[in-house]
C-alpha cells in the first residue's frame, strides 16, 4: 500500500532543502511532521550520496521498523524495499543500509569499527548518549551526514545542550510545533490543546524543552500562574 501524500508546510519544505550539514536535527511537538520531512530528505540523500555504508537506528529494531522503515516502504513501494530482520540489513531502492537498535549502553559496541557515509537516528533522546557520540565518530567519509528526529525532553538533556543549542558544531536544526503539520485537522489540534496543559502542553503542542522530572503540579504554567 502506497503512502497518501498531504501538502508539506513551508517549514517542512525548508527543512528538506536546508538539511545539508554534517548533523541535521528535526525536533518539536508530537505529530508535527518532523518524521516525514526527515524521511524525504533521507531518501534524497540515499539517491544522491556517493557509495558508503549507511546506518538506521532507534531505540529498538521494532520501533525503527514501525516509525521509519514502514513509511519508507510505503513511499518507495514493496518492489524497491527489502528488510531482513535476521541480518539487520535493509535495501532501499537498491541502497544497502544497516539497522541497529540502541536500547542500552552496550549498544555502542554494535557500531564500533564502522565507517559511515550516512546515518538516520529516530527519537534520539531515548538513545544512550554513548551510542550517539560513538555514531558521530563513525561518520568519517567525505560528505557524511546524520539525520536525527526527536520529541523534546528536559532542557538539560545532552542532545539539547551539546547539539541543538551548540553554535560551534556543524548542524542544521529545525523546530516544529503542532501547527506546522498542515495534514492535521483543526478538530484534532483543538483536542490536543484541550487535553494537555502546563509542561505537557509546552512539550506536546509547542515542542518546547521543559523539565518534567520531579514536577508536583504538571499543569503549572509560568505564563499563567
Amino acid at each position: 500500500m502506497g503512502i497518501k501524500w498531504e501538502p508539506l508546510s513551508p517549514k517542512g519544505l525548508a527543512s528538506i532543502r536546508d538539511s545539508t550539514r554534517r548533523l541535521n536535527i528535526w525536533h518539536g511537538a508530537v505529530r508535527s511532521s518532523k518524521t516525514i520531512n526527515s524521511i524525504i530528505r533521507f531518501l534524497e540523500f540515499l539517491a544522491t550520496t556517493p557509495p558508503g555504508d549507511i546506518l538506521i537506528s532507534g531505540k529498538t529494531e521494532r520501533t525503527v521498523y514501525r516509525n521509519i522503515l514502514r513509511p519508507i516502504q510505503d513511499i518507495v513501494g514493496r518492489g524497491n524495499f527489502r528488510y531482513a530482520r535476521n541480518t539487520g540489513e535493509c535495501t532501499i531502492a537498491g541502497r544497502l543500509c544497516y539497522v541497529a537498535g540502541a536500547n542500552d549502553e552496550r549498544a555502542e559496541e554494535k557500531i564500533r569499527g564502522l565507517t559511515l557515509i550516512g546515518a538516520y537516528v529516530d527519537e534520539a533522546t531515548v538513545l544512550p548518549e554513548s551510542f550517539f557520540r560513538m555514531l558521530g565518530t563513525r561518520l568519517s567519509l567525505a560528505g557524511a551526514k546524520m539525520f536525527v528526529t526527536t520529541n523534546p525532553d528536559n532542557p538539560f538533556h545532552w542532545l539539547y545542550t551539546d547539539y541543538i543549542q551548540n553554535p560551534d558544531i556543524d548542524a542544521a536544526v529545525f523546530h516544529f510545533t503542532l501547527d506546522d503539520n498542515p495534514a492535521l485537522s483543526e478538530e484534532y489540534k483543538a483536542a490536543l490543546r484541550a487535553e494537555y496543559s502546563g509542561l505537557w502542553y509546552q512539550r506536546f503542542v509547542l515542542g518546547l524543552w521543559v523539565q518534567a522530572e520531579g514536577a508536583v503540579y504538571d499543569m503549572w504554567d509560568e505564563s499563567k500562574h
